[in-house]
């Protein structure tokens, strides 16, 4: 899980980059100035560039049904923003056929912004977690990993893989934790949001045991809610619009964060940890305030909750920056951060390529100098036992 890249010396951080995020062009880009001693990307997306990528690591079954029939992975019925060659890359990534995908990604973000490690977090096989066939979702997913490692992480050793996993199948889930979980690039596990219950739950044990017994944190990225057999993107259904469906990613967040600490899951695991991304940042000091105040009237309930939920939240959760929305002026941002316990629950999460991605420049110029150096590499190393 350590990347053999070596840490940039260079400490120096920008105090007010300029707030927009500088166009892709066909050229390789020029290099920035690193924003962190040494810069942890958390959600830096890989793909294949269609399914028949991973047909070398399916079996033959499934190769020939797909042939057949198509994937039949579950999709959203809503439409995002206009992207590159339906891969998700912005529409100004010089993208073209013939592209290496991985390539492109380690010229264009982890060379050009000097990150050290970068963590994939797919997006491929959200959607098998909404597949009714486990043993399909399996393989799928299976496939997905050893293509990952043939495909991206063997290119370059600052890529690290989070390990997909068919969600709703535990047993089997495990089993594939198991499998490649010892691999140095393995460095999480991956859960995607949609789900038929919230993570806490102890239907998913397994795979906490497992995580836990490999040390590797899990990681929560909003994807496959209401498709296939999972619940519903809000807490009130399904929304009409796609502005509405980014609108519910903190609530899920806090379903989960909520069921995590109230079902014991950190009390029988103490070493596991979880990173939600792309979930919003504002939620976390309301979530805490009220969760504590609840706890301390009706803690009999959960007599296994031992502490303040807000001190399991600090110890075992972390999340994403991306998407960040701080209050326009600079005490009222840093009274927000402080709330939040940014310091030590904040991971850099730039989302890259999507057309939405938080570069580390301008994102960095939002925080205060003294922050820096953990929301933007200390906390994510620990996170992931990077040396």
């Amino acid at each position: 899980m350590t990347p053999s890249a070596t840490a940039a010396t260079d400490s120096t951080v920008v105090d007010r980059p300029a707030a927009a995020t500088e166009p892709a062009s066909a050229a390789a880009p020029a290099r920035k100035r690193k924003v962190a001693p040494y810069l942890v990307d958390c959600d830096c997306h890989h793909t294949w560039r269609q399914i028949d990528d991973v047909f070398p690591y399916l079996p033959r079954r499934y190769v020939e049904s797909i042939r057949d029939f198509g994937p039949m992975l579950p999709k959203y019925p809503y439409t995002n923003v206009r992207n590159n060659s339906g891969l998700a890359f912005r529409v100004d990534h010089p993208v073209e056929p013939d592209t290496d995908l991985a390539e492109f990604t380690i010229e264009h973000h982890v060379e050009a912004y000097g990150i050290d490690a970068a963590l994939l977090t797919g997006s491929s096989v959200y959607s098998a977690a909404g597949l009714p066939d486990l043993d399909y979702a399996t393989a799928l997913c299976r496939a997905f990993n050893d293509y990952t490692l043939e495909h991206w992480v063997a290119k370059d050793p600052r890529l690290l893989m989070t390990i997909a996993i068919p969600v709703h199948a535990p047993v089997e889930a495990a089993a594939e934790i198991e499998r490649i979980g010892s691999h140095p690039a393995a460095a999480a596990v991956m859960m995607p949001a949609g789900a038929r219950s919230p993570f806490g739950n102890r239907f998913y044990d397994r795979i906490h045991a497992a995580a836990a017994d490999q040390g590797l944190p899990i990681v929560t990225h909003f994807g496959c809610e209401g498709q296939g057999p999972t619940n519903a993107p809000t807490a009130a259904g399904f929304p009409s619009y796609y502005l509405e469906m980014r609108m519910a990613r903190p609530q899920i967040a806090q379903a989960h964060s909520a069921s995590l600490i109230c079902e014991g899951v950190f009390e029988r695991y103490p070493t596991l940890k979880w990173l939600f991304v792309e979930v919003d940042t504002w939620w976390i000091p309301g979530l805490l305030w009220h969760f504590d105040a609840d706890w301390k009237a009706v803690r009999e309930y959960t007599p296994w909750v031992k502490r303040l939920p807000s001190e399991y939240f600090r110890e075992h959760i972390r999340v994403g920056t991306q998407p960040l929305q701080l209050p326009p002026g600079r005490q009222d941002a840093a009274a927000f951060l402080r709330w939040m316990h940014a310091g030590e629950v904040l991971v850099y999460a730039s989302d890259f390529p999507h057309w939405d991605w938080d570069e580390p420049t301008p994102t960095a110029g939002q925080f205060p100098k003294e922050l820096r150096a953990a929301v933007f590499g200390g906390n994510a190393r620990e996170l992931l036992g990077l040396d």
